[in-house]
């Protein structure tokens, strides 16, 4: 009896230790696609949205807000996630075509987006900011 009351207990603390580690990968794919939908149809206003929030350096002007409107996304390839310094960071780089309205000419750029898991909002942000033109 003892055996099997230990038994269910290492394995509900194991399962308890996997599910958060599985609800974190969950957020990361989700918040992941969220942005990608947003940047590939161009909205970088609610893509801002995802900017790591106390952060001002990265916080982008109404001019450079204004900027990103005369492009639109033709592309939006990403490569895999890597991990980054600790387990609250991954990396992953993303290879943009963007269309210029005004002159109609394309530019392809490497966003290399850097992505920081906030354990008190249980929640992903962008560090690395919008995309650099």
């Amino acid at each position: 009896m003892k055996k099997l009351v230990l038994s269910t207990l290492a394995l509900t603390l194991f399962l308890s230790a996997c599910g958060g580690k599985s609800t974190k990968k969950r957020s990361l794919d989700n918040t992941l696609f969220k942005y990608a939908s947003l940047v590939r149809w161009s909205d970088f206003n609610n893509a801002a949205h995802y900017l790591k929030p106390d952060d001002e350096t990265i916080q982008p002007t109404r001019f450079e807000l204004e900027k990103l409107k005369q492009f639109k996304v033709s592309s939006y390839t990403e490569s895999p996630i890597r991990p980054g310094k600790s387990d609250e960071i991954i990396l992953q780089n993303v290879d943009i075509q963007l269309y210029n309205i005004h002159n109609n000419r394309t530019k392809t750029i490497i966003d290399q987006q850097i992505w920081e898991f906030n354990s008190d909002l249980k929640q992903w942000f962008l560090t690395s900011g919008l995309p650099k033109l």
